[in-house]
């Protein structure tokens, strides 16, 4: 059984063979590396840490890691957590993103991505539930973010949380980020690189059901809203954003 808060299930997606298919996570794991940070980390070990100085970041071995964490849906803020072996550093980076593909991933009923290989065509990959699809993404390579974003609103016909990476990324730029939004970014890791090198434009999440099961749910409504109470009394980071963190 997954801990709470957690669904225990990964998606797996190899873009080189087109395949999909739901990966599980023992509860043990997700216990002992806490967080979508920590347990990109033990996927990255545990896939290619035998090979780790033969990846090249940029080469279709190297996996893209998108991860959640148990607080994930439940605490007021969300974030989303990028990582594989990172063509800026050769290392791992966990790069966060405030995106509500984070939500919206959870409501479809994962913790996280896998993606392995690399397509030979530029591909979007749109979730929606258990539903699972690689999509042609021909027609919005080369598009920067903002209008990337109304040509998914058009072929979607709504506007659905989404992952994606701007000209930049297409052009294997090692710092790339991996936006979401109009603004928000995993810039650390230069990760936009790695979506571009697997012609990977965006991951679209369209989630409809419920979180995964607390622990205690009156426990929780009471703590959550203590938590707002408190956040919303904070002015700093409403007036300065993150930067006020450096002071």
């Amino acid at each position: 059984m997954s801990p709470y808060g957690l669904t225990g299930r990964f998606l797996e997606v190899d873009l080189s063979s087109k395949s999909i298919r739901e990966t599980r996570i023992p509860g043990y794991i997700y216990r002992m590396y806490i967080g979508g940070r920590g347990l990109a980390t033990y996927i990255l070990w545990r896939e290619l840490g035998r090979k780790w100085h033969e990846i090249d970041p940029l080469g279709p071995e190297n996996m893209l890691i998108i991860a959640t964490g148990p607080l994930t849906g439940f605490y007021p803020g969300i974030k989303l957590a990028v990582s594989g072996k990172s063509p800026q550093s050769n290392g791992v980076i966990g790069s966060t993103v405030s995106s509500d593909v984070a939500f919206s991933l959870k409501a479809a009923g994962y913790d996280g991505i896998i993606i392995k290989g690399a397509s030979q065509d530029p591909v979007y990959l749109y979730i929606e539930d258990e539903h699972v699809e690689i999509r042609d993404a021909g027609k919005l390579w080369g598009l920067k973010g903002s209008g990337l974003l109304e040509a998914l609103r058009r072929e979607l016909g709504s506007d659905e949380p989404s992952l994606y990476i701007g000209p930049a990324g297409e052009n294997l730029v090692r710092t790339a980020a991996v936006m979401s939004r109009w603004f928000h970014a995993a810039g650390y890791g230069g990760y936009g690189a790695v979506m571009g090198s697997k012609k990977l434009k965006a991951i679209v999440v369209k989630g409809c059901g419920p979180l995964p099961r607390v622990a205690d749910q009156g426990e929780y409504i009471k703590l959550w809203r203590e938590v707002v109470e408190r956040v919303s009394q904070r002015r700093i980071f409403r007036q300065w954003g993150t930067t006020a963190g450096l002071w």
